[in-house]
């Protein structure tokens, strides 16, 4: 600094090392901010922090390490509320102040859109949001179970509709807290009971809107999975139309309201019942036209069958008449042919006859001079005798089957003789 002219002139550099040193004294803080201006360049990730929460806007430029930025367990998009740790830096050659990060951490609703947004893709890779897993309603369900608030008017609005739409509806309340701390505890107990207790055929969890902190039970992990094991249908009327809960997305159907979730679990009555009339009156109809139709056939085929037949008869009849005189032709044929045929076969049957005779007298020969040349007879004619024991049982032909004394008889040519046996 010098004196020009009864004036105290800084330099630039004098002015920017004043700053620094004020600057350098300021130590590491933690900020909360709002993100916004998010870019990459380099090795470096830059934004804007930004405060609305005074009289006036805020905002200070702010850098962190690339590779620090892209090790976040949570990683912020512009508008997420952060809380940011790190210094005060001057730039003197551009008299910039920027605020250097070491660590970034989501706050509020970006803490809590960036957990629910890591167990959707969790759900997701689980295929537990594919509509393929998803169950049908019943069109026309006996018994209605009911999650909701005790007090909530919610609860009101889906009872007055079911009513108003169809009156004879069964509905099965249960009561569970909707949002805080024990509210995904009795919500799981709730859906559990309703599924696996009571005998109902579609179950409706139902509040009203809220902010994010508010519907964070129907975010709940323990929550949508007791949802997408349930058995029986659910239909979730959570929020309001832009409330998209992941309650929402594994449900088997996701309502904007109360209101609609009363229109999607039952018929309106007046509806059903005219509907129901018009198709009587249509099946009435059809009916009619399928009889009348039918009798008309009927009568086509009666006629066509009558004509039919006396047609058939009368070609009936020449056929028959026809084959009558065939028959009787054939008959006489017959007739005449038999007393020939007759002769013809006696005389192969005398023919035959004589042969096999005339066989068996030329057999009965050759055997007879056989039998008379083997003859024992025949042999003793020739000079040689035949054996026997006395009774002429048995023939003699070994010497040793005679003993002394045995008494034999000998055949000869021209008798017998008795002998016995001395040596």
């Amino acid at each position: 600094m010098k004196e020009v002219g009864g004036r105290r002139v800084w330099s630039l550099s004098e002015v920017a090392g004043a700053v620094f040193r004020r600057l350098e004294d300021v130590p590491s803080v933690w900020l909360q901010a709002e993100i916004i201006n998010l870019a990459r360049r380099g090795q470096r990730v830059y934004f804007t922090l930004v405060d609305d929460a005074g009289e006036r806007r805020q905002q200070m430029d702010a850098s962190m390490n690339a590779v620090v930025f892209d090790r976040l367990a949570a990683r912020p998009k512009d508008g997420a509320q952060v809380q940011a740790y790190g210094r005060i830096e001057y730039w003197s050659q551009r008299s910039l102040v920027r605020f250097t990060v070491e660590r970034l951490e989501l706050t509020g609703d970006g803490l809590l859109l960036a957990r629910i947004e890591e167990l959707k893709q969790r759900f997701v890779a689980e295929g537990l949001t594919s509509e393929a897993r998803k169950l049908p309603l019943p069109r026309l369900p006996r018994r209605i179970g009911l999650v909701t608030s005790g007090e909530g008017a919610a609860r009101a609005d889906f009872l007055k509709n079911v009513t108003l739409r169809f009156p004879p509806a069964q509905i099965v309340v249960v009561h569970s807290l909707v949002q805080g701390e024990s509210a995904p505890g009795e919500l799981v107990r709730a859906i559990a009971y309703l599924d696996g207790v009571l005998d109902v055929d579609v179950i409706v969890i139902a509040r009203g809107g809220g902010s994010l902190e508010d519907l964070m039970a129907f975010n709940n992990e323990r929550v949508c999975r007791a949802v997408a094991h349930a058995t029986t249908p659910i239909v979730s009327a959570v929020g309001h139309e832009t409330d998209v809960t992941l309650c929402d997305l594994i449900a088997d159907l996701r309502v904007s309201t109360p209101t609609k979730a009363a229109e999607a679990v039952v018929p309106d009555a007046a509806q059903l019942a005219a509907h129901l009339a018009r198709a009587e009156a249509s099946l009435t109809r059809a009916l009619r036209e399928s009889t009348t139709r039918r009798r008309r056939r009927v009568d086509d085929l009666a006629t066509r069958l009558g004509g039919g037949l006396r047609t058939r008869g009368s070609v009936a009849d020449v056929h028959v008449t026809g084959l009558s005189g065939r028959l009787v032709s054939a008959i006489r044929r017959v007739q005449l042919g038999v007393p020939a045929r007759i002769e013809r076969r006696s005389v192969a049957l005398d023919r035959a006859t004589g042969t096999v005779l005339a066989d068996a007298r030329s057999r009965m020969e050759r055997l007879s001079a056989l039998h008379e040349l083997l003859s024992p007879a025949r042999t003793v004619s020739r000079g040689y005798a035949i054996v026997r024991t006395r009774d002429g049982d048995r023939v003699i032909t070994d010497a040793a089957a005679a003993r002394v004394g045995d008494e034999l008889s000998i055949e000869l040519r021209d008798g017998r003789v008795q002998v016995e046996v001395c040596t």
